[in-house]
């Protein structure tokens, strides 16, 4: 689930990954930053905070090249909780050994009786 924002029009942040005209992503290693045709190996960025429009402007400016930011699928960021179906952050969510389930979801059910 995306984080609040301060205002309440605005829309919230969302991840990208950034990708060049010949379809390559970008990504980067000890050695520094490349490209490369594995999307799940790219950098991936938090849109409006590390103000992508930005910098895309300045790497066409200073190198002469055009990024395009491509969404990140919200299922390859967040777990589903196999209850309610909602998105929460991994470490939001509990494992029971067959579930992936929100803290909610996880709370006993006050209406079912409880097993001797």
């Amino acid at each position: 689930m995306p984080r609040p924002n301060d205002s309440p029009n605005e829309l919230p942040d969302f991840r990208v990954v950034l990708r060049n005209a010949q379809g390559k992503y970008v990504a980067s290693d000890a050695h520094g930053v490349f490209f490369t045709e594995d999307r799940h190996a790219a950098i991936v960025l938090s849109y409006r905070a590390e103000r992508v429009p930005e910098q895309i402007e300045a790497i066409r400016n200073n190198h002469g090249f055009t990024l395009t930011a491509d969404p990140v699928p919200l299922e390859e960021i967040y777990e589903t909780c196999d209850r309610c179906k909602d998105f929460f952050m991994p470490f939001m969510t509990f494992f029971d050994g067959k579930r992936f389930l929100c803290a909610d979801c996880r709370k006993p059910d006050p209406t079912r009786s409880a097993r001797a």
